[in-house]
């Protein structure tokens, strides 16, 4: 497969596509349709939307409140009829000062300790809530975003393939596809007047998504948690949801 055929065309809307075919352990596979993934949608033109609306019941956004307010300002028109605000990170944080933490611990780039460091800031209950939304049927089908569509939204991801069974390879790879939509994504946060400083070279290596990075999460969470399910369980998702989560995603 070419690097970009699984990127869904879109004029303003950056790193769309589907999670579906995808092969568990029991054999089944993640249904076609039903479960999508992208960046921030605010730059959406009149044709996307058009695609949106019909393709998506329900907008699972990850995004803080300061950062839906800077895209909000630049939108191209009214946000999607069904948008579920649900930042992974604490709101009552800016998210300067958040994001000034995660770089002064980790450095300004990806890596699975400043993943493994969100679940300590509170975003182990969150990444629970929304594994729970996903459980709920009455939702699909549905898109995760964040403003990138590669870090809250591929950890979230991340979660369910595993939670439905997908293996590591697997979900690394899925991880690895929004490396295609680096340019997207810089001409979104150009569009908003948040251009990334540094050399081109430098916002092209902030912006990767290598595969050891997710699978280092996935590691780190099993070394300190025992599995994800556990880590889930600890934040009060049921085996229920677990099961309803596979009714809803798998054939």
């Amino acid at each position: 497969m070419n690097e970009v055929e699984f990127l869904i065309p879109m004029e303003g809307l950056h790193n769309l596509r589907a999670v579906e075919g995808y092969e568990t352990d029991s054999g089944r596979r993640m249904r076609g349709g039903r479960l999508y993934r992208a960046g921030a949608w605010e730059r959406m033109t009149e044709r996307d939307r058009a695609w949106f609306a019909e393709h998506v019941s329900t907008v699972l956004d990850l995004r803080h409140p300061d950062e839906v307010a800077v895209a909000a300002a630049a939108s191209l028109g009214e946000p999607p009829a069904r948008v579920i605000r649900h930042s992974i990170f604490r709101e009552d944080v800016p998210m300067a000062e958040l994001t000034a933490e995660l770089n002064g611990l980790h450095g300004p780039g990806i890596s699975s300790e400043r993943y493994l460091h969100y679940l300590t800031v509170g975003a182990g209950e969150r990444f629970a809530r929304g594994v729970e939304l996903l459980a709920d049927e009455g939702h699909y089908p549905v898109l995760i975003n964040c403003a990138a569509g590669k870090d809250r939204t591929g950890i979230l991801v991340a979660l369910v393939m595993e939670l439905l069974g997908v293996d590591d390879e697997t979900i690394a790879a899925e991880y690895e596809r929004s490396n295609a939509s680096i340019d997207g994504l810089i001409a979104y946060l150009v569009s908003i007047g948040r251009a990334p400083q540094g050399t081109p070279e430098e916002v092209r290596a902030r912006m990767e998504t290598p595969a050891d990075k997710i699978l280092g999460f996935l590691e780190g969470v099993r070394r300190e948690h025992g599995s994800v399910p556990e880590l889930l369980a600890s934040h009060g998702v049921r085996d229920e949801t677990f099961e309803a989560l596979a009714d809803a995603l798998l054939d």
